[in-house]
C-alpha cells in the first residue's frame, strides 16, 4: 500500500463518500480536535463531529461532506444551518468537492456556517495529510487474511462457504458490502480473487427456501442470487444484523419461486425474473387497482389476478402456491404504498 503526498479534485472525485468522510475526520484530527464519524442510518444531516478543548473551554462543530461536481447552493446551506440550533452547537462546516454559490456564502455568514469548498479542502489535505495513506479509488487502510481489501471504516462480520451454480465460494460479509471470493491458481500457487462485490445498500431482501438463500439485489432492476451456505443460520443472523443498512429503500415483501420463474413482492411493485434471468413484468403498486382469486382450490388449481390501470387496462395471471396469502399481502402492500 503506497503513501499519497500530492492530493487533487480528481482524486477526492474518485473517493467514496464514506471514505470521504473519513478523511475528513482524519484531516481534523491531524489539526488537533477530536472527530468522529458518524453512524450512515442515524447521521441526522450530520456526517463528522468535530470538537476541541482546552484549559476547560470547549467547542463542538458538526461537519457535512459533499462530494460534489456542482455548487453547493443557498438551500443546502439554509438546511445544514439549521444544525447549529437543534443540537446546540457551536457551528456547522459544509466541506465540498466543488464551490459555493456566493448566495450560500452570504447565507452561511448570518448562522456561523464555515464553508470549505474542493481547492482549500486539497490544500488542507496536502498540508496536513501529505503524509497518510488514503482511500481513494480502492486503496485501503487494511486487508483481511484473504483476497478481499476493505476500505477505510469496514470490518468483516463473516466468512462462509457457500455455492453459487454449483461453484464454490467463500462469502465475506461486511458492514459495508458482500463479497463472493474464489481460490485461483495451481496446488501450490492459490490465490484468493474477488469474483463479486455488492454494496449492502443494494441488497432489497432475502429468503430461505430449503437450503438455498436466495437473495435480491439491484436497484432499477433486479437480480436473484440464489446462495447454498453450509451454515444457513448464521448467514441469516449477520444479514438481519445488517437490515437498517439495507431497509431503509426498497425491501422484499415476499418471494417464490413458480415454474422457473421468480415472483417478487416488495413494498413498491411486483416483479418477475424468467429462469432466463429477465424481468418478464415489473408492476409498480400505485398501479394495482384490484385483485382476485380464480379457481375452488378443490378441483382447479387457485390463480391470483392483478388488475393494473397503466396506459390501458390490463390483467396479470400470477400462478403462485397460496394464491389468498398473496392476495393478502398484496393488499396490504398497495394501501401502505
Amino acid at each position: 500500500m503506497s503513501a499519497i503526498s500530492i492530493w487533487s479534485l480528481d482524486q477526492l472525485l474518485e473517493t467514496d463518500p464514506y471514505d470521504l468522510e473519513n478523511l475528513v475526520a482524519s484531516l481534523f484530527r491531524k489539526m488537533g480536535y477530536k472527530a468522529n464519524v458518524t453512524s450512515r442510518s442515524k447521521d441526522g444531516g450530520v456526517d463528522v463531529e468535530v470538537s476541541i478543548e482546552h484549559f476547560g473551554l470547549s467547542h463542538r462543530w458538526l461537519v457535512q461532506v459533499k462530494r460534489y461536481l456542482n455548487p453547493v447552493g443557498v438551500k443546502e446551506v439554509r438546511e445544514y444551518s439549521s444544525l447549529r440550533y437543534r443540537e446546540k452547537v457551536d457551528g456547522v462546516i459544509i466541506v465540498t468537492t466543488s464551490t459555493f454559490t456566493e448566495d450560500a456564502y452570504r447565507e452561511a455568514a448570518e448562522h456561523n456556517v464555515k464553508l470549505i469548498e474542493g481547492q482549500l479542502l486539497v490544500s488542507m489535505l496536502n498540508h496536513y495529510c501529505g503524509d497518510a495513506p488514503a482511500a481513494v479509488s480502492g486503496v485501503a487502510e487494511n486487508t483481511t487474511s484473504s483476497g478481499v481489501v476493505l476500505k477505510t471504516g469496514e470490518s468483516v462480520h463473516l466468512r462462509e462457504a457457500v455455492s453459487v451454480d454449483s461453484k464454490r465460494f467463500t462469502l465475506v460479509i461486511t458492514n459495508r458490502h458482500i463479497y463472493f471470493e474464489q481460490s485461483s491458481g495451481g496446488l501450490f500457487s492459490k490465490k484468493q480473487e474477488i469474483s463479486r462485490r455488492i454494496e449492502v445498500k443494494d441488497i432489497v431482501g432475502f429468503s430461505q427456501s430449503g437450503k438455498d438463500l436466495l437473495m435480491v439485489v439491484g436497484k432499477k432492476g433486479f437480480e436473484v442470487i440464489c446462495i447454498r451456505p453450509r451454515n444457513m443460520d448464521k448467514v441469516l443472523e449477520v444479514l438481519g444484523q445488517l437490515r437498517a443498512d439495507y431497509m431503509r429503500g426498497e425491501s422484499l415483501l415476499r418471494l417464490e419461486l413458480a415454474k422457473g420463474d421468480v415472483i417478487i413482492l416488495t413494498n413498491r411493485r411486483i416483479v418477475i425474473i424468467s429462469s432466463v434471468g429477465e424481468e418478464s413484468l415489473d408492476l409498480k403498486l400505485k398501479d394495482i387497482v384490484g385483485s382476485e382469486v380464480t379457481g375452488s382450490g378443490m378441483f382447479s388449481k387457485q390463480k391470483l389476478i392483478i388488475s393494473e390501470l397503466r396506459d390501458g387496462a390490463k390483467k396479470h395471471v400470477l400462478e403462485v402456491t397460496d394464491a389468498r396469502d398473496w392476495k393478502n399481502e398484496i393488499d396490504r402492500a398497495v394501501r401502505s404504498a
